[in-house]
């Protein structure tokens, strides 16, 4: 009876805490522009200002305001925030032109003035602004939605700024909601509001589930609305349950064919008691055999792939949202199709680097980390050799081949000068020896290579050095992580005396199909930067994790060997090695 009565109160318990917790909102929809005028953001203000009063929200709504107006009621949000206290609940949103610029996130008042790159600081609200404001305030959850990616006349004329919003990291609480994937350009919609606005409007009111579950459902509709050109996308930090809506049943979470929902039924059953209430919120049959997603020859929803190729960045445009498609023909899109990802490292990632750099050295500078700024790439199929080349099989190659490296050929290679961060020449140093300052054996990756060296391995086994792009792809994952194996730096938060072998480390990269990606050797990659090429992943050597992150760079001259610098080869492919992953988070 004790887990029971546990049970019933784990239950009750985000409806009892929606009866006490303080809700607040701040609603922007700007439409009046001069220079790009949008019909949609002022009524979409309007209807999520209604829809977030009828879920218990005390709102703040303005409508076409100037940058004076928006700052006042960002600063008036925070201060009322606050005063909520620890169980205070933060809703932010915005419809309106967006701008990303330096992979940083502005907020376009209808008074901008906006000519050139310098004036965005100046005429813009920075989203990051709203961000801090909610950290500040420490509630326990906060929610950040941006209707902004529509498409902005005030980036013809900048360099610098791309299509879309760029993606934010959301700190702990907060879950940052976009219109559309980030990179991409939302519809503003051909009737009275946005497709996103109108499907989320709908969704709090209905869905009485968890606010993750409603974003999904929103990213259904949207994908149907559009014909599946539309993604919305979410960045989440929560770390607890929010409803909009009191929690339903869990057998009404779905949504009936007729898209009305069953009536809510409060009240304890009074034949069964609290036990046969709480037993009722459970379903009391299981789907037939053989009808799951996983079942051998089942079809896909559309809608599921298309939210997959979304975060994958596959552009899909013959799937449709509303259909089914066979295994086979989802898998051929994911094994062949080209993907276009984001790359680099957010502003707010940039920041916490220099933090947890500045907690090892005193020297840590944010200059250091200026070439980290996020990018737009596309990629096409390839693979990645799952660990570092080790010192067997360069040895193999170098003896077969009678080749010599350029440590060999001058006499000499670099390790770092004894209590100093300078490096100095070892004179007959080279990859036979680990450059004369290391244990030498035939399982750790070899070093003591230059570029040259590892370009000229990778080519007689008929492959290629990968790309910083590629590399750091395979490290991070759609998911974008700080590290290969997450956002944890614990792993590689030390030094060592030898470099570890090629198959020590946790598993990293996608599907955890990798090892030594981070903090094993630098890795050489087919990069230039003027004269120099580009290392990826930190050493054993490095005493910095913020050393030691997937976006880290590295210069050196293509020439030079040294004592913590290897390599791995990458090669095209026909079809991407990461398939049966991504196919098996489908059924």
């Amino acid at each position: 009876m004790t887990r029971l009565v546990l049970l019933a109160l784990a239950i009750l318990a985000p409806a009892l805490s929606q009866a006490t917790e303080t809700r607040l909102a701040l609603v922007i929809g700007n439409s009046s522009y001069e220079s790009g005028p949008l019909p949609n953001p002022a009524n979409d203000a309007r209807l999520m200002s209604s829809s977030l009063g009828q879920l218990g929200f005390e709102v703040i709504e303005r409508r076409n305001a100037d940058q004076i107006t928006m700052k006042r009621a960002i600063q008036e949000f925070g201060t009322r925030l606050e005063k909520a206290g620890a169980e205070g609940i933060g809703l932010f949103y915005y419809a309106g032109h967006g701008v990303q610029l330096n992979g940083r996130n502005y907020l376009i008042p209808t008074s901008a003035r906006i000519e050139r790159e310098a004036d965005v600081e100046i005429e813009a609200v920075s989203a990051d602004w709203v961000i801090e404001q909610m950290r500040y305030a420490r509630n326990r959850l906060n929610i950040v939605i941006l209707d902004a990616c529509r498409n902005n006349p005030f980036t013809r004329s900048m360099r610098s700024a791309d299509r879309g919003l760029a993606t934010m990291d959301a700190p702990a609480g907060i879950m940052i909601a976009y219109s559309t994937a980030p990179g991409t350009v939302a519809q503003d919609g051909s009737g009275r509001n946005s497709p996103y606005t109108t499907a989320l409007t709908q969704s709090m009111l209905e869905l009485r589930q968890p606010v993750e579950q409603v974003f999904k459902q929103v990213r259904k509709d949207v994908l149907g609305a559009t014909g599946g050109k539309q993604v919305p996308w979410e960045s989440s930090s929560l770390t607890g349950d929010f409803y909009f809506a009191p929690p339903e049943k869990v057998a009404s979470k779905a949504r009936p064919s007729d898209g009305g929902l069953p009536a809510p039924n409060p009240e304890p059953s009074t034949s069964g008691g609290l036990i046969g209430w709480i037993l009722s919120w459970f379903p009391s049959s299981t789907p037939a055999a053989g009808q799951a997603a996983g079942a051998p020859g089942a079809s896909i929803p559309g809608a599921r792939a298309l939210t997959l190729f979304g975060s994958l960045g596959i552009q899909a445009s013959d799937v449709e949202a509303g259909r089914t498609y066979p295994q086979a023909t989802i898998r051929h899109l994911i094994e062949s199709a080209p993907r276009r990802v984001t790359l680099g490292s957010t502003p707010e990632q940039i920041r916490a680097a220099l933090a947890l750099c500045r907690q090892y050295s005193s020297d840590c500078q944010l200059s250091w980390y200026g070439d980290e700024a996020l990018r737009e790439v596309t990629l096409e199929p390839f693979e990645i050799d799952p660990a570092p080349v080790s010192v067997r099989a360069f040895r193999q190659f170098a003896d077969t081949a009678h080749y010599q490296t350029q440590a060999e050929k001058v006499g000499f290679a670099y390790a770092l000068k004894p209590g100093s961060s300078h490096l100095e020449a070892v004179p007959g140093g080279s990859w036979r020896n680990a450059i004369n300052r290391h244990p030498l054996e035939d399982d750790s990756p070899v070093v003591g290579v230059s570029f040259q060296d590892a370009l000229a391995y990778c080519q007689s086994n008929r492959s290629r050095l990968p790309s910083e792009d590629e590399w750091e792809y395979v490290a991070r994952g759609p998911r974008r992580s700080i590290y290969p194996w997450g956002d944890d730096p614990a792993p590689v938060a030390r030094t060592m005396n030898m470099a570890p072998h090629v198959t020590d480390g946790p598993a990293e990269g996608i599907g955890g199909r990798y090892k030594g990606l981070s903090g094993n050797v630098w890795q050489w990659v087919d990069t230039r930067v003027g004269a120099r090429r580009v290392l990826k992943g930190g050493s054993w050597l490095e005493s910095n994790p913020s050393n030691k992150r997937a976006a880290t760079r590295r210069y050196e001259l293509p020439n030079r060997a040294d004592e913590d610098s290897g390599f791995r080869c990458a090669r095209s492919a026909a079809a991407w090695p990461d398939a049966d992953l991504w196919m098996s988070q489908l059924q």
